[in-house]
């Protein structure tokens, strides 16, 4: 009886252990994350994101011509990897455009950090 008591509570400790492990892991795989552009943010409010962020808080060159993260030439596309870029700076998504993803949005050469 002894027995087949201390292997219940083995096996209960390698379940227990093998779990935590794996939400330890889960946690480690999700603590990264991108903000990019939101659902439904419409191009007005895009445009104004880029006007005040590439004036006022961070350097845009990546989003101009030649720069990595040109191509596709979308509002989108470019609005999303400013809107990261300042997150990396300032430490904020903005709420007005962004949302926060854990699905990493580089592509090509266009590296998000």
């Amino acid at each position: 009886m002894k027995l087949s008591l201390f292997i219940a509570m083995f096996q209960l400790g390698l379940v227990v252990s093998c779990v935590s492990s794996a939400i330890s892991h889960a946690g480690i795989h999700q603590s990264k994350q991108w903000c990019v552009v939101a659902p439904g943010a419409g191009d007005q409010q895009m445009q104004a994101f880029l006007n005040t962020a590439c004036s006022q808080l961070v350097d845009c060159k990546e989003i101009r011509p030649g720069g990595s993260c040109y191509q596709p030439n979308t509002l989108q596309n470019h609005a999303s990897y400013i809107l990261n870029l300042s997150y990396r700076r300032n430490g904020q998504c903005d709420k007005a455009v962004g949302i926060f993803s854990v699905n990493d949005p580089s592509f090509g050469k266009c590296q998000y950090s």
